[in-house]
């Protein structure tokens, strides 16, 4: 199940070999502000949660954990922030642009593994693991909802 606004939808579904895809997977559109459909095992988000302020965000996860299964599983791909900063890395300064990018455009924030653990317990949730992906720059926070 693919879930996304409208607009994103529609242009997903256009794309050549959606076809193929279209018998394996249920395209939805909606507003993750709004609602979330509910009917999966796991929950994914990737580069969502980094362009809301916390509120917002909460509600987004909340509204994740209201249809999340007893056994199921939240996975949230962003970037996580070191809590504190020692020194210059390129890598690292990039991060710390689309933070001052999410805060100018949306009001949201890239977050620590300190502020990732806050939110997500705000939302109900308990973390089970943080795993860098080699080779990026972003981690996938697994995730239970503790309700």
């Amino acid at each position: 199940m693919l879930v996304d606004r409208q607009e994103a939808i529609d242009r997903a579904m256009s794309r050549p070999g959606s076809n193929r895809l279209a018998a394996r997977c249920r395209f939805v559109g909606a507003d993750l502000c709004q609602e979330v459909p509910g009917g999966a095992d796991v929950y994914l988000l990737k580069h969502v949660l980094h362009g809301y302020k916390d509120d917002a965000a909460i509600g987004i996860l909340r509204r994740c954990g209201s249809v999340l299964p007893k056994e199921g599983r939240l996975l949230v791909i962003e970037f996580v922030l070191p809590d504190t900063v020692t020194d210059a890395d390129p890598e690292l300064e990039r991060r710390l642009m689309s933070d001052l990018n999410m805060l100018v455009v949306t009001g949201g924030k890239e977050r620590t593994a300190t502020a990732w653990k806050a939110l997500l317990t705000n939302a109900g949730f308990e973390i089970q693991n943080v795993i860098p992906v080699p080779g990026q720059s972003v981690s996938i926070i697994e995730a239970i909802s503790e309700g």
